[in-house]
């Protein structure tokens, strides 16, 4: 990547950002102004933005410093551009300058202004601009980074053999193998949704050259029969899976420690059956534990009856009935559980992150159920086979 001072203008400076890679993840853009050996630094993350990735081509860097607090004088001016910048931030390149800042308005809420143009492409149309609302987004960025850097660490054993457990349309697998390039990454589902990875990919700027590598395989095979041999992986990944496995997970669990190499690491996202986000059916009721309150026939009548409010999942939509087979098919996996079966496999906690529902309010109906199990509404847990 290089970097370079283009024009300053009215208290506006431009830059040049060239990247030369084919895709660069996790950049941040500082400048640094300095007058009489006094410096102040400034961060494009600071103002919000969350510069997740950028392709291959040219982009201009667009600093307003007219509405800022800085004082009106001459500076010398750093800029420098980083990747890597959740972990250890790595400077690819920087570019130096002098300008004169004059004439700041006055503004009530002072703030340096930071943009990012591109003539090859539009920047708006990125994922990371579309923010959490969008469902590339949540899965190609966001899941891909809390696995690798809140789950894993950056873990080496990223590097090896992962093998994803129900990998849906595929688009987290790309987003954690085009960051951190393991030697092998597999991921297994019988639905097939991934056989949509290079459409999705498209529609989102990403071009085929970064989605078709000999490395990434995708299957139809079941969680139940994974077809590889004792001891395969480094890594096995579970986000959201293991409460979809018709008859049972146990299966599953017995397959993913079987192709599991001793000191790999299992991570598991599963969904809390008896927590906010348990019945899956929030497209559908805005009562989050109405499957703990009324009769199952009740639950399947009105779900049949009621209109969706369908959340974005790039365009696909399922039937009502679609939703209910899938419901009937949830395992009633809670944190307690899913906890004690891994430890009677083998398997100790490495790093947990658990995330609580704000007030719980019991009704008659709920009150055989634990506060434990109701409050949880998510887990993120990885565990080490000793």
């Amino acid at each position: 990547m290089k970097i370079s001072i283009q024009s300053f203008n009215n208290n506006v400076i431009t830059c040049q950002l060239e990247v030369l890679s084919s895709i660069l993840f996790d950049i941040d853009l500082q400048l640094d102004l300095t007058h009489d050996n006094q410096q102040q630094s400034f961060h494009i993350r600071q103002k919000g933005w969350d510069v997740s990735w950028l392709l291959k081509g040219t982009y201009q860097v667009i600093i307003n410093l007219s509405e800022s607090d800085i004082v009106e004088q001459d500076y010398s001016i750093r800029l420098v551009v980083m990747h890597d910048a959740n972990c250890t931030a790595t400077v690819l390149d920087e570019c130096h300058g002098n300008i004169e800042i004059t004439q700041i308005r006055k503004v009530l809420s002072p703030s340096i202004h930071w943009d990012i143009q591109s003539s090859d492409f539009d920047v708006n149309k990125f994922s990371w601009k579309k923010g959490h609302a969008d469902w590339f987004y949540r899965h190609f960025d966001h899941a891909s980074r809390v696995i690798k850097d809140l789950m894993f660490a950056n873990s080496d054993k990223l590097k090896g053999k992962i093998l994803d457990v129900g990998c849906g349309d595929g688009i987290t697998d790309l987003g954690l193998f085009l960051r951190v390039k393991p030697e092998l990454l597999v991921g297994i589902d019988p639905f097939e949704g991934f056989n949509n990875l290079n459409k999705f990919c498209n529609e989102n700027n990403l071009p085929n050259g970064l989605i078709n590598h000999d490395n990434l395989i995708f299957s139809n095979a079941s969680g139940n029969e994974i077809p590889y041999e004792d001891n395969t992986f480094d890594v096995v990944l579970s986000w959201g899976s293991l409460e979809h496995i018709a008859g049972g997970h146990e299966q599953t669990l017995s397959e993913i420690t079987r192709v599991l190499k001793p000191g790999g690491i299992l991570f598991a996202h599963p969904g809390l059956f008896y927590g906010e986000y348990g019945n899956h059916l929030a497209e559908f009721f805005d009562d989050p534990f109405i499957h703990l309150k009324i009769p199952r026939e009740e639950l399947k009548s009105r779900l049949l009856n009621t209109k969706a409010n369908y959340m974005d999942r790039s365009g696909q939509t399922f039937p009502p009935e679609d939703y209910w087979q899938w419901y009937t098919e949830l395992n009633p996996i809670t944190a307690d559980s899913l906890e004690k079966e891994l430890r009677a496999l083998g398997y100790e906690p490495w790093r947990v992150a658990l995330r609580s529902s704000n007030v719980i309010e019991y009704t008659d109906e709920m009150q055989k159920l634990s506060i434990n199990n109701l409050a949880v509404r998510e887990m993120y847990a990885t565990f080490i086979l000793k």
